[in-house]
């Protein structure tokens, strides 16, 4: 019912809301530019056709079309200094390490609940770790916005760094 596929200018982002406004706004004014000028790759979650549209509809959702965001997640490299990381994994690392960073993710507020972030942080993982296969990343650091974002990340592995709580890391390897 649902697919995953990178952000284009035919989506409809203009009626995306997550709740945080902060990541609204990165949806609607930035992502579509950071992914043309190759900054980051968005990716997002849309229902995978017309039936898929008339079931949401029967289920309570009527205002979500084919074109309808029902969430996202971004990806890009970044370089972080080991003061950054956990002190048990900085030892393992250089000065400075390549690491995927997990810049947003992001669920429509009246879908919260259902899986849909688990869906979207997996294949955000999914898609680090095949791309760390072909250019180097030690792991994916995420920048919570919130402590319930951080408690989500670290159900899933990831590890709050020392000075930083919300900033969290998964290694790949």
């Amino acid at each position: 019912m649902i697919k995953l596929e990178p952000l284009t200018g035919h989506h409809d982002r203009s009626t995306f809301d997550c709740g945080i406004e902060p990541l609204n706004v990165w949806l609607k004014q930035t992502a579509l530019q950071h992914q043309n000028k190759g900054i980051s790759r968005t990716v997002v979650a849309v229902l995978q056709d017309n039936d898929a549209v008339k079931a949401y509809s029967a289920a309570g959702y009527p205002i979500i079309g084919i074109a309808s965001i029902l969430g996202f997640y971004a990806l890009a490299s970044a370089l972080v200094s080991l003061d950054v990381l956990p002190q048990t994994l900085a030892k393992r690392f250089p000065r400075q390490i390549p690491v995927t960073r997990l810049g947003r993710l992001a669920v429509r507020a009246d879908l919260h609940g259902q899986g849909l972030g688990k869906l979207l942080l997996s294949d955000g993982i999914t898609k680090a770790r095949n791309a760390a296969l072909v250019v180097g990343s030690a792991g994916i650091m995420v920048d919570a916005k919130d402590d319930a974002g951080a408690c989500f990340y670290q159900q899933y592995g990831f590890i709050p760094c020392e000075l930083q709580t919300r900033m969290l890391f998964l290694p790949l390897w």
